[in-house]
């Protein structure tokens, strides 16, 4: 009987045990939602981080004209947008880009870059640019000319967007010449020998573009000039070839203009060619040299990802490169678009004189082939070849010394 009330007794307070503790879950939660982690009401949902806004800086190599445009289009992405984006002259000035680049080095400098193709990569050499592919933005280099990618190319990354394109032109008044330009370099030295000692051509002796588009006039390679057609060019004392002008083309009816041949650039004709003139772009698919060709990209720069604003960067790029901006940009500025877009040339000198045909000619080449690169080679030359022919032109070095940058190449 004691037995049978202790097993009783101890059954009693097992149970009691029982309903006292707390109960286990066997289910380990699954599909449930952790104590304390309930789900908020759509209402109370915490909210998300507002889209990049900026402000960021773009800083640009445009002339007075060229910079108000921009703005007018950076006003209307901003009041679409919202977002906050200032944009800042940069001179093209080697020396200039020379400080740049070493603020830049510091860590200070614009978000986005407006510049000449050719600095591109030395840029992405310092490590101071992002390259395009790590964007999220939608590029359109599929339409772009694959002549215009290969300085923007690096070490297997893209790392500019190419905008526009400025071809180097010869201008020239057909009475002045009795006839069409010369055909050759003895064409050209003929010519000469009939004027000495007065110059032949009129350029601004600190454009490195304007300088190798008359060494490509003479039939010699702007790449790596020959030793003579650095001979013909280089200054000296009497029967120089070259007349200096700070911008040709405005300044062609002055009186003391004695040079009949005008090189500049293509955008400079549009709006400015003087009456009477006819141009020439300086690109032949006959020619064994590659065509003078200035080009600008956008690109987007290490400080952007250091100050959080790359994705608005891009997207900016993305908003001032569209096909109906381009258009509007070639129509305004006489800057072709990089992007094979139909626009309106309005300079009817430009249209009569065969520009437009020329420019068809030129865009089917930068199809195939790249255009000439002014860096002796070197990934980073373009300030080098700069200085070099400006150098030559005003008698600071001589054509043995220019030569010196790409000595052993046979040329």
């Amino acid at each position: 009987m004691k037995r049978k009330n202790y097993w009783f007794m101890f059954a009693i307070l097992l149970l009691s045990l029982t309903s006292l503790s707390p109960s286990f879950d066997l289910s380990n939660n699954i599909g449930s939602d952790p104590p304390g982690n309930d789900p908020l009401p759509p209402s109370q949902t915490p909210d998300q981080p507002e889209s990049d806004l900026g402000p960021i800086q773009v800083g640009v190599q445009l002339d007075d004209a060229e910079f108000q445009q921009l703005l007018e289009m950076n006003e209307e992405i901003v009041q679409e947008t919202g977002a906050k984006v200032d944009i800042v002259q940069l001179s093209a000035a080697a020396s200039d880009m020379e400080s740049l680049i070493q603020k830049m080095s510091l860590g200070d400098g614009p978000d986005v870059l407006l510049v000449d193709s050719h600095w591109i990569k030395p840029l992405a050499l310092k490590g101071h640019l992002l390259p395009i592919e790590a964007s999220q933005a939608v590029i359109p280099d599929s339409q772009l000319p694959g002549g215009l990618l290969e300085p923007v190319q690096w070490n297997g990354y893209q790392w500019g967007i190419p905008f526009d394109i400025d071809p180097y032109v010869l201008a020239w008044k057909p009475e002045d010449m009795e006839g069409d330009l010369p055909a050759s370099r003895k064409g050209w030295q003929a010519f000469k020998k009939k004027r000495d000692p007065k110059a032949v051509f009129t350029l601004d002796p600190e454009d490195p573009y304007a300088f190798a588009a008359a060494v490509y006039a003479l039939g010699g390679d702007p790449e790596k000039p020959d030793r003579q057609v650095l001979n013909l060019l280089a200054r000296h004392q009497s029967s120089s070839w070259l007349q200096f002008r700070a911008s040709p083309m405005k300044q062609a009816d002055e009186a003391d203009n004695t040079s009949p041949v005008i090189i500049a650039p293509f955008s400079s004709a549009y709006g400015g060619l003087p009456d009477g003139f006819r141009i020439k772009i300086l690109a032949d698919n006959v020619s064994a040299y590659k065509p003078v060709v200035r080009s600008r990209s956008y690109a987007v720069t290490a400080q952007s990802s250091q100050s959080g604003s790359s994705a608005l960067a891009m997207n900016w790029i993305t908003e001032i490169t569209a096909l109906s901006r381009e258009r509007l940009w070639a129509e305004k500025t006489g800057r072709l678009a990089a992007l094979p877009v139909t626009y309106n040339i309005s300079d009817s000198a430009v249209r009569n004189s065969g520009g437009m045909e020329a420019v068809e000619r030129l865009r089917a080449l930068l199809g195939k082939h790249a255009a000439a690169g002014l860096h002796f080679g070197q990934e980073d030359g373009f300030l080098q070849y700069m200085q070099s022919a400006s150098g030559l032109l005003r008698g600071v070095i001589t054509a043995e010394e220019f030569r010196k940058s790409y000595a052993g190449t046979g040329k």
